[in-house]
């Protein structure tokens, strides 16, 4: 399991990892246990957009490029309710390009994440969890300058896994936090700079693994009867310093203009200061058709 693949010859991640382990026999005791057999419940969710703008131009004298951009997200949730624990499983895709004139197409947007969370119920309003959750891209990312473009990135190049267990509390129907010890792992193949390689050594690592703590606020609200905001704020630290703390804070805010057409507005803010010291920031505006699938 990737839980128990930290170096435990490493006091620190030891440490962190007997601690997860700890939490994980735990939680699986109290949902071993047995209960009165009460109905259980799949919940589903699905909905999808995509939005596009397109301009042609033949013998225009006034000027002008031809363009042509899109985007498509889809969204899931699939929740199993039972006497004894609420699973939870999510996931998002989101991929966009555009071309302008001659040049050639360009991503504008590319992202895949999953998260499954196995929360158990008990009578305390703080609860135990357990929580799985990776990210990566669809297609390969570049860096284009006016001569060439060079890649860097591509599918699960690199990929993030993170593994945590501790403790979530719900402060109201619309806010949430939850706090536990974590394992996040970094893979790459042919692209380990500067997402794992470590410039310090002359070795060239294409996996790095930390162990620290994590926490994760959830917020969502129905601002009115068409406009929803959800917005969660991830952290990570391994200790080796403040701000060495792993940042990644996701809102969407969305208004259903008609039954199908609905504004997006999206707002990514990113760090973690073995990538760029710099925070990295994405936001997009989207005028698009939108289809609940189930």
């Amino acid at each position: 399991m990737f839980l128990i693949i930290a170096d435990f010859n490493n006091t620190f991640e030891g440490r962190m990892n007997r601690i997860i382990i700890v939490l994980l026999l735990f939680i699986a005791s109290v949902l071993s246990q047995d209960a009165t057999a009460v109905d259980t419940t799949w919940q589903k969710e699905a909905v999808g957009s995509f939005s596009f703008n397109q301009a042609h131009f033949d013998n225009w004298v006034a000027g002008g490029e031809n363009t042509f951009a899109h985007q498509f997200d889809l969204s899931g949730k699939l929740v199993y309710y039972s006497d004894k624990y609420i699973w939870t499983n999510a996931a998002k895709i989101a991929f966009g390009n555009s071309k302008i004139g001659e040049a050639d197409t360009k991503k504008t947007t590319d992202e895949l994440r999953i998260e499954s969370i196995l929360t158990y119920l008990w009578e305390f309003k703080t609860k135990p969890y357990l929580s799985l959750k990776g990210e990566t891209q669809l297609a390969p990312g570049y860096i284009y300058d006016e001569n060439s473009n060079t890649q860097v990135s591509r599918f699960l190049d690199p990929g993030y896994f993170t593994q945590s267990a501790g403790f979530q509390h719900s402060l109201n129907k619309e806010l949430s936090i939850r706090f536990g010890a974590a394992v996040k792992e970094t893979i790459t193949k042919d692209f380990p700079a500067p997402y794992a390689d470590d410039p310090e050594t002359q070795e060239i690592e294409t996996t790095k693994i930390e162990s620290g703590m994590e926490s994760v606020l959830v917020f969502s609200k129905k601002i009115n009867e068409n406009t929803l905001i959800n917005s969660t704020i991830d952290l990570f630290n391994n200790f080796t310093s403040i701000d060495a703390t792993d940042v990644r804070w996701d809102t969407d805010f969305t208004t259903q203009i008609t039954k199908y057409i609905n504004v997006k507005l999206n707002v990514k803010l990113f760090y973690d200061k073995d990538i760029s010291t710099k925070r990295q920031l994405n936001q997009s505006l989207l005028l698009g058709i939108s289809y609940t699938l189930f």
